[in-house]
């Protein structure tokens, strides 16, 4: 038996059970500076590994989640801000913000339908959180006969969803030096394509079940996106008449 060197408990193993020290401390070495910049990165845990893991299996890491280790992972929630803030940060620096609301302003004039989409187009991570509540209420009843409640077909939302945010990153870089319009059309069709193989494959590797996921993704936004343009419809006759 040893004391730890950090609290001076009494340990009997490799690891510290009051404070999780190593007894044995490792030489600082290139391996050592290897590992610090690999956690720092959080390649091994943290937001690159929820990336990466998601991106390569995205079924299985959700699952991992769900039903055995919540460690590894970036939690669900933060991982969807997370992302969805670095996309609203490549599409400010790369002016696709500015042209969304010339854009709106061109389309919709001085209608209070502009400031409702700057601010969906300023705050992804907050209007992907409604809007993810859509989807899931169309997940939940297309895949009705899976055995998840509600709360955990939100947090697969948030991690799909936060991942396609990062996969539609690409497109204002690429963009900005290639304006082509089959080069944007790939990468959201891309998109698309993961966040409807990634729910879909959560449920079951099945055809249909890929279909349904694309299904309910679309009729979650667009029913988002009609309950927008009421609402900003609405407030705008209302200021009128006022």
């Amino acid at each position: 038996m040893r004391n730890c060197q950090n609290c001076d408990a009494i340990v009997t193993e490799n690891l510290c059970g009051n404070c999780g020290q190593n007894i044995e401390l490792k030489r600082i070495d290139k391996n050592y500076a290897k590992n610090e910049v690999l956690n720092l990165l959080g390649y091994e845990k943290g937001f690159v590994f929820t990336v990466k893991e998601l991106l390569l299996r995205p079924s299985q890491t959700i699952s991992y989640y769900l039903q055995k280790n919540r460690i590894k992972l970036t939690k669900p929630v933060t991982f969807l801000i997370l992302s969805s803030v670095i996309y609203t940060i490549a599409a400010h620096y790369f002016k696709i913000d500015v042209k969304a609301e010339e854009f709106y302003k061109k389309a919709y004039g001085d209608s209070s339908i502009v400031p409702v989409l700057d601010w969906v187009q300023n705050n992804f991570g907050y209007s992907n959180i409604l809007m993810l509540v859509f989807i899931a209420f169309w997940v939940k009843i297309f895949f009705k006969k899976y055995p998840y409640n509600f709360y955990e077909i939100i947090v697969v939302l948030c991690f799909v969803m936060g991942e396609a945010m990062l996969i539609l990153c690409i497109d204002p870089i690429v963009t900005k030096y290639f304006n082509y319009f089959i080069i944007s059309f790939i990468i959201y069709s891309f998109a698309f394509l993961y966040i409807s193989y990634a729910i879909g494959s959560f449920f079951e590797h099945k055809f249909y079940n890929y279909v349904k996921a694309f299904f309910a993704y679309l009729l979650g936004t667009v029913i988002f996106n009609i309950l927008l343009f009421i609402g900003a419809i609405v407030f705008n006759l209302i200021t009128k008449r006022l």
